[in-house]
């Protein structure tokens, strides 16, 4: 059995999606493939791989979710694992009564931020056919647009509700978007660590709540390049503001000529860039190889 997610960026709303705000979320063309076969032996193998064929997590459990043997010393990620197997056992009972090998293969490097772990979380879903939204919260936490995402043929509008989100798939294809770039800033954010720190500041007020939404609905509409980029300063100002943080494009990129927004946990991973071009040849030269055009990386 084969199972597919694909990865996700998130537009707008980052951090205020977790209070219920309406978020922009788009699917990345790479994702990750799960693979599951049954066996004769009485354990759980897990065996993971990069996107350049390494395996990197190579694992047995027994049927009470022990590690019996890795080849990594990690101990947070087989404990992760040995959690996962234990809510997937408690939201399926007794599937877990006869061996199985679990493959993961991922189509893009684990430092992209892009969802290694929404997807093999949706991936595992699928396959024992449970809410995957509950199974993300019982394990990993998140507002769970990832899911959405990783779900999705399109761009979406997510909106937070336990286990029964909102969504509204949309079209987003600026005529521009040839313009639009996706830089990757070569610094991993753990997004669950960023979650608690954002949740221990006060809540985003209604105002600024609204707002937000707005921005979101008013970038599918714009026709204009330099109205898009207005709206994406004042979303990044406004976030700016409630996270207590300066901006990517002020403390990195001060002299880009078009407008940056960080997306998702702010300070790594991707950011978007509204530009010409001449901005793959101004990332590079930057020291930041990794970009790619709208068009080649997301999906629909």
């Amino acid at each position: 059995m084969e199972f597919y997610s694909h990865g996700k960026l998130l537009l707008t709303a980052e951090y205020a999606v977790l209070e219920g705000v309406k978020a922009l979320a788009v699917p990345t063309k790479r994702g990750q493939l799960l693979r599951v076969e049954h066996s004769t032996d009485r354990t759980i193998k897990w065996q993971s791989f990069t996107v350049e064929g390494k395996l990197w997590i190579d694992c047995v459990f027994d049927f009470k979710f022990k590690c019996l043997s890795a080849n990594t010393s990690s101990s947070g990620v087989i404990d992760q694992l040995g959690t996962i197997l234990k809510t997937l056992n408690r939201l399926s009972p007794n599937y877990f009564a006869e061996g199985i090998t679990i493959t993961t293969e991922l189509e893009f490097p684990r430092d992209w931020g892009l969802g290694s772990s929404s997807t093999l979380i949706n991936n595992l879903a699928q396959w024992l056919d449970i809410n995957p939204y509950q199974l993300l919260e019982e394990t990993m936490g998140g507002s769970g647009y990832d899911i959405a995402a990783a779900q999705s043929d399109s761009a979406l509008f997510y909106t937070r509700n336990n286990y029964e989100p909102t969504l509204a798939p949309v079209s987003f294809s600026p005529h521009f978007k040839d313009n639009l770039f996706f830089v990757h800033l070569k610094q991993k954010q753990n997004s669950r660590t960023a979650i608690e720190r954002f949740k221990s500041r006060k809540e985003i007020s209604a105002e600024t709540k609204d707002r937000l939404e707005e921005i979101g609905g008013l970038l599918l509409i714009t026709e204009e390049q330099s109205s898009f980029n207005a709206l994406l300063k004042e979303h990044e100002e406004i976030t700016a503001a409630f996270l207590g943080q300066t901006t990517v494009q002020e403390r990195l990129f001060p002299d880009f000529k078009g407008q940056l927004k960080s997306l998702g946990a702010w300070g790594g991973d991707f950011i978007l860039a509204s530009g010409d071009e001449s901005t793959i040849d101004y990332f590079v030269q930057k020291g930041y190889p990794t970009i790619f055009r709208y068009s080649d990386f997301i999906l629909g």
